[in-house]
Order: structure tokens, then C-alpha cells, then sequence
């Protein structure tokens, strides 16, 4: 498939919660079709500050209105992915780590989790068009992601009318790491809950899934459904792509061609004078001839 959606990135320049606009106007330059906005838990001692919570805990509707901008006039062509909570490690104000726990498999924590990305997207002014997760640990099964997909887009419908599309990010130290864990992911949701397929998928990182498996990639490329492929994060090690990297892009661009809707890309590099090459390379790809790689299903 011709072309994709762009993700403009949440870059280092810009406030890191901020709000819409700003970002709106960086992603026009380049002509990206989408926003990103930050939707993590209390992150730094900044933010402990500020908020007077703990890192690692969610946001409650006084620490959205600290946090985040509240712009005006936003145009109805604004659209944007509300990237939540990646689960990774950091440091509290006493130097020590901490890392999130994401309880996909805790209804409760489900239910308040989804309360969060409300408020901070009713105090943003609109609602997301794309919200990704991370999987978390290896106590959070596929059966346990799927059903907190359906219940983060029935939230989303109850408040405000609107089904936004729910993906999950594979990230090669926690449970949806391998092109198998993928295609465990996508049986699951197409079995116990084919009502969301259309509403739900994967957002690929080809550098997290090469660094989960560096001799089988071009296998794994081949074994991840089509279908579940929405969106894509193309990035090396969050620089910039090149041919020189040890990813066999041209492979990675083929199956982005082959997705059934057009995608979605967001190039992840998060300084703003590097989104440019990032983007011209991921277009250049795009309009270079399809190759056959390993793996390609028969």
C-alpha cells in the first residue's frame, strides 16, 4: 500500500505533557496526519513535585490540570495517538528504581487506569484517535490485554461517543515481545472478542523485535498476522534509521506495504531536528521496489 499516516513524535524541545497545539503546528510543517501526547504515570521528581504523588502512580484530575495545557481554538483536523504508560525503569527522588507495574489482569485497575486517559482527555478538549499500551509483565496473559482493550474502548464510547483505536506496542523485555507472543495476542482478540478486531491491534517496533531476536527477524517479520499491523515505530535505538543499521529495513518496508489499511508511522526519535531525516528516509523506503525476505508465508 502507497504512502502512510505519520505520527509527529512528543520530541525533547516542547513541554514534555504540554498540550495540543504546539505539536499540531510542528506536525503540519511535515505534513504528519497525527500528534503524539505523553500519557504516562508520575515520572519524575519534577512531576512528584508538582503533583505531590509518588512516580510510578496515576494521574488524578489535579495532577492532569499541573501536568498538561489546555489549549483553545483547536482545528477540527487536529488528530492524535495518547501513548500511555511504557512501563519502563526510572528513579524516584531518592535515586532508587522503580518501574511501573501495568495490571492488565486486575479489572479494577483496568477501570482506573481508563478513568486516568479520560481525564486527560476531556481536559485536552478531545478525545484520541489512537491509544497505545504496553503489554507489562509475563503475569499479564493475552486473554488479560485483550479484555482490557475492550473495556479502554467501551470507556471511551460511554464518555464520549468516539472508538478510538487500541494498540498494543511490543516491547522486547516484557510479554509481548516475539512475532509469536504477537500472533498469540491477535488469535485471542479474534477469538474471544472479534467485535474489537477492527477497533484493535498491534503497533510494531521492528528495533524491539530484532533486539528479542536478532537471528530469527526476517522469520519473525513473516509470522506476525498482516491484519493485526496498524501502526509502526521506526526507529534505531530512537535515532534516526539508515541503511547501515543492522535492521534489514527494505524487509521491514515491505511488510508495512503489505498492510491492509494504509498504515500509520511514527518515526521514534525524539529530538526535533532529527524527525526530518526520519521521516524522508521512512518515505524513501516506502517508494523503493518491494523485496522478498525470509519467513514470507507460503
Amino acid at each position: 500500500m502507497p504512502g502512510a499516516d505519520y505520527i509527529y513524535p512528543n520530541v525533547t524541545e516542547i513541554a514534555r505533557r504540554g498540550g495540543l497545539l504546539e505539536r499540531w503546528h510542528l506536525a503540519e510543517t511535515f505534513g504528519c496526519t497525527f500528534v503524539e501526547i505523553p500519557a504516562d504515570f508520575i515520572k519524575n521528581r519534577t512531576e512528584v513535585e508538582r503533583t505531590g504523588q509518588e512516580i510510578g502512580s496515576m494521574l488524578n484530575r489535579s495532577s492532569v490540570e499541573h501536568l498538561y495545557e489546555q489549549d483553545t481554538g483547536l482545528p477540527g483536523s487536529l488528530a492524535y495517538v495518547l501513548h500511555t504508560e511504557p512501563a519502563i525503569p526510572r528513579k524516584d527522588q531518592h535515586g532508587r528504581g522503580v518501574r511501573a507495574e501495568l495490571r492488565w489482569r486486575d479489572q479494577d485497575w483496568v477501570i482506573a487506569f481508563g478513568d486516568m486517559l479520560l481525564e486527560i482527555e476531556d481536559y485536552l478538549g478531545v478525545p484520541p484517535d489512537i491509544v497505545e499500551i504496553h503489554p507489562g509483565d509475563r503475569k499479564n496473559t493475552p486473554s488479560d490485554i485483550v479484555s482490557a482493550m475492550h473495556t479502554l474502548i467501551t470507556a471511551h464510547w460511554n464518555a464520549f461517543g468516539v472508538e478510538p483505536l487500541v494498540l498494543v506496542e511490543n516491547h522486547s523485555d516484557q510479554s509481548i515481545s516475539t512475532a509469536g507472543q504477537m500472533r498469540k495476542l491477535w488469535t485471542t482478540l479474534k477469538e474471544a472478542d472479534p467485535e474489537i478486531a477492527d477497533l484493535a491491534g498491534i503497533a510494531l517496533d521492528p528495533w524491539h523485535l530484532y533486539a528479542a531476536g536478532k537471528d530469527e527477524f526476517p522469520g519473525s517479520l513473516g509470522a506476525i498476522p498482516r491484519e493485526a499491523l496498524r501502526a509502526f515505530h521506526i526507529h534505531n535505538d530512537l535515532l534516526p534509521p539508515s541503511a547501515t543499521d543492522p535492521i534489514p529495513w527494505p524487509e521491514v518496508f515491505s511488510v508495512i506495504r503489505e498492510a491492509p489499511e494504509r498504515p500509520c508511522i511514527k518515526p521514534a526519535v525524539y529530538q526535533k531536528n532529527r524527525v526530518a531525516e526520519a521521516i524522508a528516509f521512512c518515505n524513501e523506503m516506502l517508494a523503493a521496489p518491494q523485496v522478498e525476505y525470509a519467513g514470507r508465508p507460503a
